[in-house]
């Protein structure tokens, strides 16, 4: 299976210099566990949960002064729609990441996380125990 088959297809984005706190309440909003963090349109990074309880952590000026590009990982481990189940569970696992921007040329065409990976290994087995589909 390949991961144009199982990706998110909804990406949430945000732009590099939106405050952290607007950041959080996007993803609280969408219960996302990261954001696509774009400049002009183009991947500059990703923040997840934890980079967002860091900055949360640091005093309430740093805290309310934090630009998402301040707290994001970048560069950003990226992945192609044509690599497969095993590829990504490898990618993952090699880079310590929980979720991976799916990229087709310059464009970010999704987003494919350890949830979506779950979901398939679980239906995979869900199948091979000769349930139905």
């Amino acid at each position: 299976m390949l991961v144009r088959d199982f990706m998110t297809s909804l990406i949430v984005t945000s732009e590099a210099e939106t405050p952290v706190k607007e950041a959080a309440k996007l993803m609280a909003a969408e219960d996302i566990g990261s954001l696509i963090v774009t400049k002009s349109d183009l991947l500059a990074g990703i923040v997840t949960r934890k980079e967002i309880i860091s900055a949360r952590l640091l005093s309430d000026d740093a805290y309310f002064s934090l630009t998402v590009e301040d707290v994001m990982t970048s560069p950003v481990i990226t992945i192609s729609p044509d690599a497969d189940l095993g590829q990504t569970i490898a990618v993952m696992n090699q880079a310590g990441v929980k979720c991976l921007p799916v990229i087709e040329g310059d464009s970010i065409i999704g987003v494919v996380s350890t949830s979506d990976v779950i979901r398939v290994l679980a239906t995979m087995k869900h199948l091979a125990d000769g349930a139905p589909e």
